[in-house]
Parts: C-alpha cells; structure tokens; sequence
C-alpha cells in the first residue's frame, strides 16, 4: 500500500487521454467510427444534392413557422455544427457530452410520424433530416455507452488491483485499520444503538409490570446482550475467548489472539465485500460489452433494439425519436452511476492521524525549530554537508591525485634519501683509509678499500681489530680499539641504511599497488551509489506496481483466447462474455503500459494489441500473436 497515493483513478473525472486511448482501441468504437463517417457523407451528399429545396424550406419556414420544419432545422444544424462535420474529427466527436446531445434532441423528441411521411418536398425532406439525425443519435449512443462501459470497467479494474495489493500485505492492513478505526467505531456505535434499543422495546413491553429496579438490570443486562452479540457477529473469534475462560493460561492467550487478528478479520471481511462487489459489477459491464460488440450496427433498427435491451428499457416501437430520447436518458443515468464504496479511502481518512499530530504537535514544534535554527543549520552543515565534502574531498580526490603522481615518476615519496646514504659510505671509507693510515698497514689500495667498503667488506680492519682484543686494556689506552669499535658503529650505521634504501625501492615498486588499494573503497562507495540512483525501479503508480499489473492483464488476455478457443470448439461461445472481457483486458493492458514501453515501440505495441480485436482473425492466431508479444515486450514487464 503506498501511504503517499493520492487515490486511486475515479469514473468522476474522467481523463481525455485515457478516453482517447479508449475510442482508438476497441472493435465498438472503431465500427462506430466508420458508420459516422458513412453517415457524414449521406449528409454532404443530402445538403449538396437537395440545395435548392433546402433553401425553399427555409423560405416556407420563415412563412409558415411551422414547428416540426423549425425544430428540426434548428436540431440538425445544432448537431451539425457540435460534431463539426465538415472537419469531422472522431476523437472530438467521442468526447461530446451526453447533456449536450441531449438539449438538442428534446427539441424533436415528440414530433408526429405524420411529418415524417409527408410527400411533399418540404416534408420528405424533413423525414430525411430527421433519419440523419436519428442515425448520427443511434451511433453516438452507442459509443456514449461503449465509453461510459469501458471507463467503468476500467476503474473498478483498478480498485481491484488496489484492494488486492492491500489485501495481501499485513502491514497495509494495519495501517488502513488505523485509518478507518474512527469511521468503524462510530458505526459500531450507531450498530449498538439502534440493536439496543429493539432489544429495549422488546424487553419493556414483555416486563411492563415490574419495578423501576428490574428496569434498571433489564437495561444493563441488554446493554452486555448487545455489545456481546454485535462482537461475535462482527468477530466470532471473541466466542474461542470465552470457551477457554475456565484456564487462565488459555484465557490469556485466546485474549492476546484476539486483539492481535481483530484488525486483520475485520480488514479482511471489508476487502473481501469490496472485491465480491467489484468483480460482480465488472462481469455485469462486460457482459453488456460483450452484447455490444455483437450488436449490429449496420442496421438502425436493430442497433436501437439491441440498447434498449442492453439498458433494459421499453419504448414505444412506433416513435422512434421517443425511442432514440430514452436512450440518450438512460445513458446519461448509467454515466453518472457510481458506487464510492468502492474506492481507495478519502485524503482525510488516510491521514487523519498525521493531520491531528500535526495539529497537537506542529506550532510548539515549529517554534522550537526556528528557535534552534542556527544549531539546526549547524549540525546539518557538519554532520552531512562537510562530511560529504570531506569524503570527496579526502578520500576520492586525494587519493586518485596521488596515483597520478606516481604515474608520473614522481619520486617525492620516499623513507631516506639517496645523498644520506652516500655521504655515509663516504664517511665511513675515509675513516678507513685514516685509520689504515694512521696504523701503518702496507700494501693498502684505495681502490680495493673502495669497493669492499661499497660491498660491506671490511677484512682488513676485522684482522686488526681481532687482534686487539686479545689486549684490551692496551688497546683502549692506545685509543685503537675504541676508534676500531667507532668505526664499527659507523659500518653498522650504513648498513641500516642500506637495508633502508632496499625497503624504499621495494616500497616505490608498489606505490601504483599502494594507490589503487588507497581508492579502490571510494571508488566502490560512488559506483554503488550512483548504480543504486540510476538502475531501474519498478514504477509504482497509485499503490499498484504497474509492471504487475500489465503482467496480470497479459495473462488474463491469454487466459481469455484459450477459453475463447475451448468455448469456439464446445460449440457455445454465445453464452460467455469472454469477447467483452477480452476488449477490456486489451484496453486496460495498452493504458497501462504507457509508462512502461519505450516511445519507439509504442506504435508497434498498439498495433499488435489492436490486432487481438481484429475478428477477421481466428483464435490460433491470436494465441499466436500473444506469443509474439510475450516474446517481444515481455522483458519490460520484468
């Protein structure tokens, strides 16, 4: 159930696009359609051939003033000019008002049959405006009627699909339990009332000879009688209540049962009536589709017949313009017809608790925010505006530089430097050399102390040093071992050095590795992010997944041929409405695919559905063509 909806679609209102979908995709208004355009063109015909007598009639009207000549001039030039004949537009036509059409056509309603069989010019003319007019009233009812069926059908569809869905989520229960709870208290209410005070009546006249204080009990003990009967009625789940009162265990728990699914029964009783209503009218409109789409239009007369039949009426066989005015009526009544028990629950009854928090709890509320504004403002700029820029600030951008830095070659990041190190080794080898020196040790190179001094090979000065600790104490006078053990302090030094100077090259091996570790979780987060806000949803329309519903309706259509086709093969398909249900589904099915097939394929899409209203085809192919848009549009219904 979708809390924001703002209702479901309602006959009330009726929307012209949904009418124009309607009137171009059905077999009744696409027949309609070619009989008025063939009517049109008896009536160009009529006014060019007839010309000149229709000129004299108009001179003799203004002599003669003569009722039916005036009224019916004035009614066809009424309609002429409301249908715009001479460019005459059918989307225009089917959306002409029934009040309208039928303000002109009182004007004739009560004309004699005298006038129509006069034999003169005048009157032969007039019986032939008068058949034009009966003819173009013949069809428009007809499409009146075929609309205002449709659109009916249409809806009580669409409050079906929304009490389903309804009907099968706990929590939409609940919460719409929460929503009528008022309105259904104050119905239980009035239910109490009214059982109460038969029950007192009752009770008074049968103990009229008792005391005030019998009375009194009288009155209590109804009281509980009415409020127990009306539970039980309502909920017979409270009659387990009180059969399991003699544990307390049992009692307790049948108590916690009850007011747990109380909600649910009740929900569930007022859905289940909605939806038998529902289905019942749905079948009563089809099966009056189904006796238009049978009805033949090629003959007026029997066109008339088969409406009054269809909106059980009685005229007078011999008048026809009566005839033609009751239907006008008639359809009129059955347009405004409409049962708003059927619909989705009023704006107020879905929000009366938000409305009456908002109301208790909004102006102290209010005050306290704009009070707080600057902390507010505050903690809103710290917790998400800075966190967020801090986020693409210190975490995306940062690190993506930084790994293009090191595909530049840059050589910024490092653990020591290259001069340290060799200002170390150069150190250290002229302290050798010194120390070489000063000891008088021959057949020194320099150039072999300088490469085992770059090789960490320092032989000749272990040999020294191994023979002084035999004589510490006259070593360390001398001073030699202490600066022999300096000089190995200093060898140590770059040897750290050098084993951090392999570190940093292995470190700068792996500083790409490094970067794209570093980003990879930002990275991950936006993409996320970003498929999370553009990936496809389904499209939720009134409470309904739409995508649902166009697979149920397509469903439904192919459910419909099969039974179409075992009905044909039986040998009884005329007494089924499949044919009506089947027009209903397809119209259904193309208004509510419209926010789901691609604008490059809707023409296609309409094409292939109307092809299922096409009867010059048989039902295998039909079943045929059913595959063929499962196949082709069944992935967006996916």
């Amino acid at each position: 159930m979708d809390l924001l909806s703002p209702g479901i679609l309602s006959s009330k209102s009726r929307s012209s696009k949904i009418l124009i979908d309607i009137n171009s995709n059905n077999r009744i208004s696409l027949r309609i359609k070619k009989r008025l355009k063939e009517t049109n063109k008896l009536t160009t015909e009529f006014l060019t051939n007839e010309l000149n007598a229709f000129s004299q009639q108009l001179n003799q009207k203004r002599l003669e003033e003569k009722t039916t000549t005036l009224s019916l001039q004035d009614s066809f030039q009424s309609l002429y000019y409301l249908l715009n004949l001479e460019n005459f537009k059918f989307n225009k036509v089917s959306s002409i008002k029934l009040s309208q059409l039928k303000s002109i056509y009182s004007k004739i309603k009560d004309l004699e049959c005298s006038d129509k069989i006069d034999t003169s010019e005048v009157g032969s003319i007039n019986s032939t405006t008068n058949e034009l007019i009966n003819y173009y009233y013949t069809y428009l009812i007809a499409l009146n009627l075929s609309n205002s069926l449709i659109y009916k059908t249409l809806v009580l569809k669409n409050q079906s699909v929304y009490w389903e869905e309804l009907y099968n989520s706990r929590f939409s229960k609940l919460v719409y339990f929460v929503q009528i709870s008022p309105i259904k208290l104050y119905e239980f209410g009035l239910t109490i009332y009214d059982h109460l005070t038969e029950r007192l009546k009752s009770e008074y006249n049968d103990q009229f000879y008792r005391s005030s204080e019998h009375y009194t009990c009288i009155f209590f003990q109804s009281v509980n009688k009415t409020i127990q009967s009306a539970f039980v009625t309502n909920n017979p789940t409270i009659s387990l209540v009180n059969i399991s009162a003699t544990t307390t265990y049992k009692w307790y728990r049948s108590i916690i049962l009850f007011v747990w699914k109380t909600p649910f029964n009740l929900v569930n009783q007022e859905i289940s009536r909605k939806l038998d209503r529902i289905n019942n009218e749905i079948s009563l409109n089809t099966s009056k589709i189904d006796a238009l789409l049978a009805t033949n239009l090629n003959d007026k007369a029997s066109t008339l017949s088969s409406l009054e039949s269809i909106l059980s009426i009685k005229s007078p066989v011999d008048n026809e313009n009566e005839r033609v005015f009751n239907l006008v009526d008639s359809v009129q009544e059955l347009d405004s017809q409409y049962n708003p028990n059927n619909d989705a629950p009023s704006l107020l009854t879905r929000y009366w608790l938000p409305l009456l928090l908002l109301i208790a709890y909004g102006p102290s509320e209010s005050r306290n925010i704009y009070n707080n504004r600057a902390e507010i403002i505050q903690w809103i700029k710290h917790n998400l505006i800075d966190t967020t820029v801090g986020f693409f600030k210190n975490w995306l951008a940062k690190p993506i530089n930084d790994m293009l830095n090191i595909l530049r070659n840059d050589e910024n990041i490092s653990i020591t430097s290259k001069e340290s190190l060799q200002s170390d080794l150069d150190s250290l080898e002229r302290m050798v050399l010194q120390f070489l020196d000063d000891e008088r040790i021959s057949g020194v190179d320099k150039a072999q102390v300088h490469e085992s001094i770059q090789n960490g090979d320092l032989t000749l000065l272990m040999s020294k040093y191994e023979n002084e600790i035999r004589s510490p104490m006259k070593s360390l006078v001398t001073g030699s071992l202490v600066r022999n053990i300096l000089i190995q302090i200093q060898k140590t030094k770059v040897d750290g050095g050098m084993a951090i100077n392999g570190i940093d090259k292995l470190l700068k091996s792996q500083q790409l590795v490094f970067g794209i570790v570093a980003v990879s979780p930002s990275l991950f987060i936006v993409y996320e992010l970003w498929s999370w806000l553009t990936s496809s949803r389904p499209i939720i329309v009134n409470g309904k997944q739409v995508n649902i519903v166009c697979l149920k309706s397509l469903n439904n259509i192919e459910n419909l041929l099969v039974l179409l086709n075992n009905e044909k093969r039986a040998g009884n398909s005329a007494d089924s409405n499949y044919e009506g249900q089947l027009l209903i589904e397809i119209i259904n099915l193309i208004v509510s695919a419209n926010l789901i097939i691609p604008k490059m394929l809707k023409k296609d899409w309409i094409r292939d559905l109307n092809e299922l209203n096409n009867s010059d085809f048989d039902i295998e192919t039909k079943l045929d063509l059913v595959r063929k848009i499962w196949n082709m549009y069944g992935p967006y219904f996916r």
